[in-house]
């Protein structure tokens, strides 16, 4: 991947996005901790001093100098007690009282302003030099001097700088290697996304459409959204070869209708022909347009029910009605080739169908028994119920389907050779399938040559 185009994947945006806030936050939780660590260093140098000149100035208001003086002794020669620096100055100024504790100089007491802190409070830190500082406590005592207690101590500013320097040396590496997993990470997590946009430019590029993004082991939303991608693209070719399936057998099967329209057309424009032949010939091309229309329709039908593009108007239905209809309608063409039409049905066998459509699909199924069954024939329609399934089942003993046609009948257009003699466009059983598979049901078909043939349809009941 080019630089330029690195530069504005999400990768690299997220990465950025996220070190941005790590270093915004990293940065705010620095001046946190580093006022608290100031904070914390001041009151480790404060609280003893005025705790010191707190007790100081007691001694000093119930004996003077004199009792400060001695307690001073008495305090620096326990073992393990840290001096202080303490001085008394006078109402008008002149130092009554100095004691130097071991580290301080003289020139430590010009840092200490006799007359108290210029902070206006009543204890400062002096920076003695970079390695020292000078904690300096004060009060006003009641004849009007001066009360001074101090203690050196590390210098602040130095343990300030060693906390930044720290601070600088652990978080500037942090950002980096943040910054690096980040993209990682990041680049790791969206590669469904660009396997999705090489899918898409595959597919775009060549016309392909077998082309889908590898499933990750992992679970995520992301992951959920190649699957659903890759189930897009299934339907999507499902449908497209289902179209270009439809035309093909469209146009393979209109030829010869249309060839036979456009004869019969021709005969009937001859100069010679009688007006009994004309209309004969226009009957003839009326009838072929009828069957041009019904195979598209059919061929339409059977795609939307496919692809799912049907819209079906379920509702309860009860199935030994529709087979009663059905029954009424072929009585005339059973009747005609002397088959008995037996139903044998479970009283109350409701499903949730649309009415229509699956009567279209009984319809067929009994058209097709009475084709193929001779006369003197028999045909059953039984029903029930069984494991959550209402089965119908259309059983004849007629010619049956040889090995070779039985793989093929479900195949839109396709007539086997004994069916070519009879009347019909090869899209009947291709209805049934597509319409009863739009149900959430399936059909299967048994059939052994010159004994008969058993269709079953198994829809859901709720």
């Amino acid at each position: 991947m080019k630089v330029r185009e690195f530069a504005r994947t999400l990768s690299l945006q997220l990465s950025l996005g996220y070190t941005a806030i790590f270093t915004v936050s990293a940065l705010l939780l620095f001046g946190l901790i580093y006022y608290l660590f100031g904070a914390a260093i001041n009151a480790k140098d404060r609280d003893p001093v005025l705790d010191r000149l707190h007790d100081y100035e007691a001694i000093y208001g119930n004996g003077g100098v004199l009792s400060l003086k001695l307690r001073i002794d008495a305090v620096n020669q326990l073992q393990g007690e840290e001096p202080f620096f303490v001085r008394v100055v006078s109402s008008d100024g002149t130092p009554v009282l100095i004691i130097l504790p071991a580290g301080w100089v003289r020139s430590d007491l010009q840092l200490v302003p006799p007359g108290g802190p210029a902070t206006g409070e009543n204890w400062e830190r002096l920076a003695r030099d970079g390695s020292v500082d000078l904690t300096v406590a004060n009060a006003r005592l009641p004849d009007g001097g001066l009360l001074q207690v101090g203690r050196a101590s590390d210098s602040r500013a130095q343990l300030l700088g060693k906390f930044r320097a720290v601070f600088v040396f652990v978080v500037g590496p942090l950002i980096v290697i943040g910054f690096l997993g980040g993209i990682w990470m990041t680049n790791r997590f969206t590669q469904p996304l660009r396997q999705i946009v090489d899918a898409a430019s595959a597919i775009i590029r060549t016309g392909k459409l077998d082309v889908r993004v590898p499933p990750s082991r992992t679970r995520g939303e992301l992951d959920d959204m190649v699957r659903l991608f890759n189930r897009m693209l299934d339907s999507n070719e499902g449908l497209i070869h289902a179209l270009r399936g439809s035309l093909d057998n469209v146009a393979h099967d209109l030829r010869t209708p249309l060839a036979r329209l456009r004869v019969t057309l021709e005969d009937a424009l001859r100069t010679d022909a009688s007006l009994t032949a004309s209309r004969a010939a226009m009957a003839a091309a009326l009838e072929e347009s009828d069957r041009v229309q019904t195979i598209i329709r059919t061929l339409m039908e059977v795609t939307a029910a496919e692809t799912g593009m049907m819209k079906l108007e379920l509702a309860p239905t009860d199935l030994g009605t529709l087979v009663d209809d059905v029954m009424e309608l072929y009585e005339e063409v059973a009747s005609e080739k002397e088959i008995a039409v037996e139903k044998q049905f479970e009283p109350g066998l409701v499903a949730p169908v649309d009415a229509a459509r699956v009567r279209q699909v009984f319809a067929n199924l009994l058209d097709n028994a009475l084709k193929y069954t001779p006369k003197g024939g028999k045909v059953t329609i039984s029903g029930q119920r069984e494991t959550g399934r209402a089965v119908v089942i259309f059983r004849d003993n007629g010619q049956g389907i040889s090995e070779r046609d039985l793989p093929h009948i479900w195949d839109r257009l396709y007539r086997g050779d004994k069916s070519r003699h009879e009347h019909g466009l090869g899209l009947g059983l291709s209805l049934v399938k597509a319409i009863v598979e739009a149900h959430e049901g399936r059909v299967e078909v048994h059939s052994i040559p010159h004994e008969g043939s058993e269709f079953r349809v198994e829809l859901p009941v709720g």
